[in-house]
Parts: C-alpha cells; sequence; structure tokens
C-alpha cells in the first residue's frame, strides 16, 4: 500500500520543502518504518498541557524529520545548516498544525496547549464541530505569531543550499510565511485555506529567484 499520497496530504508544506526520495527519511516516515516518528505520533493523542509539550512535538515531528531529510539530500550540510533545517521543520509543522485544526479534531487530535486554549477562552468542542469565534482566531493568531518567528529564524537556509534545494526551500519558506501571515489577519481563521492571488505569486516568485542577501545575517522576514 502506497502511504506516500496521505502523508503528503496531510504534510503539504515538508514535502514542499524538501522532495521526497525512495528511502529517505520523509519517505521511511511516511511508510512507518520510523521508529521514533510513529512513537511521536502516538503521543500526540494525549494532547499538549502547554506552548513546551507542543514545541516538543513540533522538534520531533517536523524539527528531526527536516533535519535528516536535508542531510539526506545535502549530506554536505554544515551543523550550521542542519540547526536551521530543524527550525524550518518545526515552523513548517505548526503551520500545518494550523491548517488542519479542524481535520485533526474530527480525528480526535486536539493538538493547541490547553493552557493557550483556556487563556483565549477556547473549547474542545469548537474544534470538534468546526465552530469558529473570535477567541479561536485570537488563539490561532497567536500561534501563528510563534511559527513566524521560528521560520525567519530559518531564513539563512534558503540562501546556503545547493542552487536546487535552495529555490525549493526558499518558496516553500515564502508560501509559508503567506499562510501564516493569513493566519494572522484572516477574520475567519483557522478555518480557512488561504488562496494565493497571482500578483501575490508573481511577488513571491521574485522574492525566491532573487533574496535579500541580508536575510542570511538576521534571518530574513517570511518574506525570508
Amino acid at each position: 500500500m502506497n502511504l506516500m499520497p496521505a502523508f503528503r496530504k496531510r504534510h503539504p508544506l515538508l514535502t514542499l520543502a524538501l522532495p521526497v526520495q525512495s528511502g529517505s527519511p520523509i519517505e521511511r516516515a511516511a511508510r512507518g518504518l520510523d521508529p521514533a516518528w510513529n512513537a511521536a505520533e502516538a503521543a500526540l493523542h494525549a494532547g499538549h498541557e502547554d506552548i513546551a509539550a507542543l514545541m516538543h512535538s513540533a522538534r520531533s515531528l517536523g524539527g528531526e524529520l527536516a533535519q535528516q531529510q536535508l542531510q539526506h539530500l545535502w549530506p554536505e550540510a554544515g551543523a550550521h545548516d542542519l540547526a536551521l533545517a530543524k527550525g524550518l521543520g518545526v515552523a513548517l509543522w505548526l503551520a500545518e498544525m494550523l491548517l488542519f485544526l479542524r481535520e485533526d479534531a474530527a480525528g480526535g487530535l486536539i493538538l493547541p496547549p490547553r493552557d493557550a486554549m483556556r487563556r483565549f477562552m477556547v473549547e474542545e468542542v469548537q474544534l470538534h464541530e468546526g465552530r469558529h469565534d473570535f477567541a479561536l482566531r485570537r488563539l490561532a493568531g497567536h500561534l501563528a505569531e510563534q511559527a513566524i518567528k521560528i521560520l525567519q529564524g530559518s531564513a539563512p537556509l534558503g540562501l546556503s543550499a545547493p542552487l536546487l534545494l535552495r529555490l525549493r526551500l526558499r518558496w516553500a519558506m515564502l508560501y509559508t510565511g503567506f499562510l501564516l501571515e493569513a493566519m494572522r489577519r484572516d477574520p475567519d481563521a483557522p478555518f480557512i485555506r488561504p488562496r494565493l492571488p497571482p500578483r501575490e505569486f508573481l511577488r513571491l516568485v521574485g522574492r525566491a529567484l532573487s533574496p535579500d542577501s541580508r536575510g542570511k545575517n538576521k534571518g530574513g522576514s517570511c518574506g525570508c
């Protein structure tokens, strides 16, 4: 049974950023052949008490896998680049969590931190029912801000990787930045699937092809 299509559907940003090859870490995770990934996935059913627990899941499932995949694709990557890849994986995992809040809740997964849900007065039943209100929008915006900060920190990877991989990484960072900014601004967030307008698409393509070298030192803005 080919499990890769289902994995791509649930992790579109991770697989956009890093090409999947046969026998690569992402392909092994998709096929259920990575014990650490399997254990971390199973642990998600317990949810997250606080932001530290959420970040642990993001590092285990997004960061570690992105780091391993980059090392597979780019064996010469240095320690700094691998650390940036881990940060990128965390940001992508958090963005995917926001994109699939409703679908995950329907499958029994409530992933936002419980302490943040209490602080913003969001109830689990809202996620199960896909019921949007201002409190849920504020929670989504708060989590999107955390992801944006981490994404910005990973931006130098889009300047140091080999050319084709670099372009792919930059496009994924820019697109993810667009999605997260939409999560912060859209009154219907988080139950949205932001569309990339043609003019914005062309602007992001231009930024992907002609990056600002200052981002290499400062982390960029995603933007990136």
